[in-house]
């Protein structure tokens, strides 16, 4: 149940229902940035993947044949390295997000939204002799997601404007072209219902259209507040999706726990 309604409009046939407990689109589970809480060992190096954050609705904004949710997002990621008997941070990489869901119908959602992502050099990085670099996005988005509630499938394919975009020069005016999709095969025993595969592909244009893809099967358990814990073991190959790495090829297999929220 949400936690406040407001009085409807007769009128027009609005109402706005603040805070609800349910998210109209899931988190995407194989984007390897999502908004969310996780730790990943990483299997190409001593090293590990560690982030904070989540997607927090605020309004369910109900207008006649169309529900809408109107939803803010965060997270930092962090690399983690263990060399010489102790421990450094090599980045330090910012999300924020806004998004605007739109339910079409019981199966087909729109998704529009605007974000921001600053990605940097750790001081531990730069003493260690790493050099400074910049990297800084804002981009709009517009997505298209599809929910088959009874095969426990999401799926979603869509496009990011990053409209400004600064590195080491001004490559602003780029798009990003993002694919993906999580299933839950199977449906009878209570064990297997858990079990899910997933999968995520972005390409850039700024790297013509080279690609980032993830494939990540689990086991998870939700709640009814669609809080979801997950255990899974993924496989990455193309560029790597640090900011200050991405023009260099990263193929790797780790493992983890991811919290939804």
């Amino acid at each position: 149940m949400p936690f406040f309604q407001s009085a409807s409009n007769d009128s027009i046939g609005l109402s706005v229902s603040m805070l609800p407990n349910e998210k109209v689109v899931a988190v995407y589970t194989a984007d390897l940035r999502a908004n969310r809480m996780s730790f990943q060992r990483n299997f190409d190096g001593l090293n590990y993947t560690a982030s904070m954050g989540g997607i927090y609705p605020l309004a369910n904004i109900n207008i006649p044949k169309f529900i809408s949710q109107l939803s803010v997002a965060g997270s930092t990621y962090l690399t983690l390295t263990r060399q010489n008997n102790a421990g450094s941070v090599e980045n330090v990489d910012f999300f924020a997000d806004v998004f605007y869901d739109i339910q079409l119908t019981q199966d087909w959602v729109v998704r529009l939204g605007t974000g921001h992502s600053s990605q940097h050099l750790s001081d531990d990085a730069i003493i260690a002799g790493a050099s400074f670099k910049n990297y800084v996005k804002d981009y709009h988005q517009m997505q298209l997601v599809y929910k088959l509630a009874k095969h426990k499938l999401q799926s979603y394919a869509g496009v990011y404007y990053v409209y400004n975009f600064k590195t080491s020069s001004d490559i602003s005016k780029k798009l990003m072209w993002q694919f993906g999709w999580e299933h839950q095969p199977f449906k009878t025993v209570a064990f297997l219902r858990h079990l899910y595969y997933a999968g995520d592909i972005k390409f850039r244009q700024e790297l013509n259209y080279a690609h980032t893809l993830n494939i990540q099967v689990g086991y998870k358990i939700s709640n009814e507040k669609s809080s979801i814990f997950r255990l899974a073991f993924d496989y990455s190959q193309g560029k790597d999706e640090r900011g200050y790495y991405m023009p260099a090829e990263r193929n790797y297999a780790h493992i983890g726990i991811y919290f939804d929220f």
